[in-house]
């Protein structure tokens, strides 16, 4: 015989079917049709649909549970409601690494440099890269200033060159 505070693990009830239809279903329902209020207003907005903004928004919106709106647990444990978020949302799939999406930076973006950007901010772009994103962008780089270096070296030869030409005409203009 099993107590009410240590059931038995044998003795699982279902829930009562009342329960499921006058009870949990509505609930379910509540949440659904927050949730799409919630990213329609959202998306009205143009603004970011994340599941705390979600959260934010339902309690805006709420007006028959006094404000409490939707949790991003119950939008999580609402199939319906979860794909419908995930319909919208900004963020895109699972996984957090960006060192990947990254590795297609072009050439032709390392170029131009601001002399006024925000290090900090393209410190963080960096360490989100990988190796091999960081050596190929320092071996072009590298590249750029030795052309660079070469082009200034050419130009200061041949400046040298008019001005000791101009120097030459100047010594012979004095002469005669």
């Amino acid at each position: 015989m099993s107590s009410r505070l240590n059931p038995d693990p044998k003795d699982r009830h279902e829930p009562h079917p009342w329960l499921e239809e006058k009870v949990y279903a509505k609930l379910r329902q509540r949440t659904v049709d927050l949730v799409k209020q919630s990213v329609d207003a959202l998306r009205g907005d143009k603004q970011r649909i994340s599941l705390s903004t979600v959260a934010t928004k339902s309690k805006e919106l709420d007006t028959e549970g006094d404000g409490k709106g939707v949790s991003e647990s119950a939008i999580l444990d609402n199939q319906e409601a979860r794909a419908y978020y995930e319909q919208y949302r900004s963020l895109r799939g699972a996984s957090r690494k960006r060192a990947k999406p990254l590795a297609v930076t072009s050439p032709a973006s390392s170029g131009a440099v601001k002399p006024g950007r925000d290090e900090q901010r393209v410190r963080q772009r960096y360490l989100r890269m990988s190796k091999e994103v960081l050596v190929e962008r320092l071996i072009i780089a590298e590249r750029t200033l030795a052309e660079q270096r070469e082009r200034w070296l050419g130009q200061q030869d041949e400046t040298l060159t008019w001005r000791l030409r101009a120097e030459a005409a100047e010594a012979r203009l004095k002469k005669e």
